[in-house]
């Protein structure tokens, strides 16, 4: 927690006061540690699956090994904001520690993707818009912002998605692979949501309302955006599922039940009134993020 005299930024050892709080200090005292598992990488056998699953896969791979490594720079950039801020240390630490987990899961995703291709995978990143992506967060109320719809938000939507990828998933590698992402997948959202809970009380009524209108227009538009996943013909609908793709059907329901019940009401509880807003979301039309 941090206090300002002047041009001064005072940075304290008081924690955020949430449950992250409590981990925080088991962790710095030994006694909780987070050690990536090993993943059964051998267990793969590409010859199991037919053609347009693989596919299908592999796209799936990808889109999160773009996403993951997209998030290594958002992670980063919050962890300086929240430094220059100020903020309690197991927030920051635990932003950190988020960013790690990315290039992690971005190695993960990528190397899935070769082996479901049966060549090598990259990705192509076009450097201006990714550079446009790392700009430094400003400001606390961007950094809020930032929190809201690029972490509470999009984690949990994350977390969702691979779950239910994960459940589905009979393959030893694919399900391996998704609970490996998940298990980190479910702090980082936490962070989100905590990081909310630590800053709700200093907002003023003009931000509050700032924030809720910034989430409105993710909650509108979040249905529309995963209305369509990776559908298999249905020779091999099977396989796909054993890999853990997600059809558009059971995509559109995993999204409309975390919407329903956690994210708008967690955005309710920061007085946000998504509820208000979730009626009036389009449907139809783009390509699966994740």
């Amino acid at each position: 927690m941090s206090t300002r005299r002047t041009n001064t930024l005072e940075v304290h050892t008081a924690l955020s006061g949430t449950p992250l709080a409590r981990r925080h200090e088991r962790t710095v005292g030994g006694k909780l540690t987070r050690i990536p598992k090993s993943l059964p990488w051998s267990a793969f056998r590409r010859s199991g699956h037919p053609r347009a699953a693989l596919a299908l896969a592999t796209d799936l791979w990808l889109g999160l090994a773009r996403g993951e490594y997209g998030a290594v720079g958002l992670f980063s950039k919050i962890a300086t904001a929240m430094t220059a801020a100020g903020a309690p240390f197991d927030l920051v630490y635990a932003a950190t520690v988020a960013s790690g987990d990315e290039a992690r899961h971005a190695e993960y995703c990528l190397r899935m993707a070769a082996l479901s291709r049966g060549e090598d995978a990259s990705l192509a990143i076009d450097p201006a818009e990714f550079g446009q992506h790392l700009a430094p967060i400003a400001s606390e109320e961007e950094l809020d912002v930032t929190l809201v719809n690029a972490v509470a938000v999009s984690e949990t939507l994350a977390t969702a998605l691979l779950t239910a990828c994960q459940r589905r998933a009979s393959d030893r590698l694919s399900r391996s692979l998704l609970t490996a992402i998940l298990s980190d997948e479910v702090h980082h959202a936490r962070l989100g949501w905590y990081y909310l809970a630590h800053r709700a009380p200093r907002w003023t009524t003009a931000e509050r309302q700032r924030l809720a209108d910034a989430a409105a227009d993710v909650v509108v538009g979040v249905e529309e955006e995963f209305w369509v996943g990776r559908d298999a013909p249905a020779s091999a609908s099977g396989a796909a599922r054993a890999l853990g793709v997600l059809d558009s059907k059971s995509q559109r329901a995993v999204i409309r039940d975390v919407m329903e019940n956690e994210i708008v009401p967690g955005l309710d509880a920061l007085g946000f009134g998504a509820s208000r807003v979730w009626p009036l979301r389009r449907r139809g039309g783009k390509r699966a993020r994740r």
